[in-house]
């Protein structure tokens, strides 16, 4: 990735996640774990409001949200863990909406994948750190520094909180990326369990 300068980090809000989360469906429209996810074209429309929710759901928790520019090439989304997101919360962010965005085998899929990260990241977390739950660029932007950008603020604040930062990441590609920024690679393996698609765990201890 380029480390060509980008525009000033903003923060995304609940007014705007709509506009953040049609970069993020874009970025992922075709990630192997949406393909999983959601086979179904029609259902992968609705890709852009599932991810509103979830950005609901962390901004409503304590969590950030950030974007590139008001332009929202790139969108970071990361929490302090420990951090429990309760069914309350689910429902005021909107989790009721995932059956009818996604589906029943959609919903199925989504709580067997949150319980196995989460077991990894008991396993492999320390006890308090900052967890970067997703990171993506807008494709027409990618390589253009946006992604660097976005993961330099979150260090930022991790290392003035003296925090470890914790990422999974199913691309080679992106632990090549994390590796610049002195995450290490931990841990790797596949999710659903039995298919080829790989998880790459990464921590990177607090610096400066």
């Amino acid at each position: 990735m380029s480390e060509k300068q980008t525009s000033g980090i903003v923060p995304v809000t609940l007014s705007t996640v709509n506009d953040a989360a049609l970069t993020i469906a874009s970025a992922f429209a075709d990630d192997a774990s949406t393909l999983e996810a959601l086979p179904n074209p029609a259902k992968r429309a609705n890709l852009h409001r599932i991810f509103a929710y979830r950005l609901r759901l962390t901004l409503q928790n304590g969590g950030t949200v950030s974007a590139t520019s008001h332009h929202y090439e790139g969108v970071a989304c990361w929490y302090t863990y420990p951090i429990t997101f309760s069914w309350v919360a689910r429902l005021r962010a909107g989790v009721l909406d995932l059956l009818r965005y996604g589906g029943l085998r959609y919903v199925f899929f989504r709580l067997k994948e949150r319980r196995f990260y989460q077991n990894l990241r008991n396993l492999y977390g320390p006890e308090s750190y900052v967890y970067l739950a997703l990171l993506a660029v807008e494709p027409r932007h990618q390589g253009q520094g946006h992604g660097g950008a976005l993961i330099r603020h979150m260090l930022d604040y991790a290392d003035s909180q003296k925090l470890p930062c914790y990422v999974e990441t199913q691309s080679t590609k992106n632990v090549n990326m994390y590796a610049r920024f002195g995450f290490k690679l931990i841990k790797s393996t596949c999710f659903p369990p039995d298919s080829d698609c790989k998880v790459y765990i990464m921590l990177r201890e607090p610096q400066g």
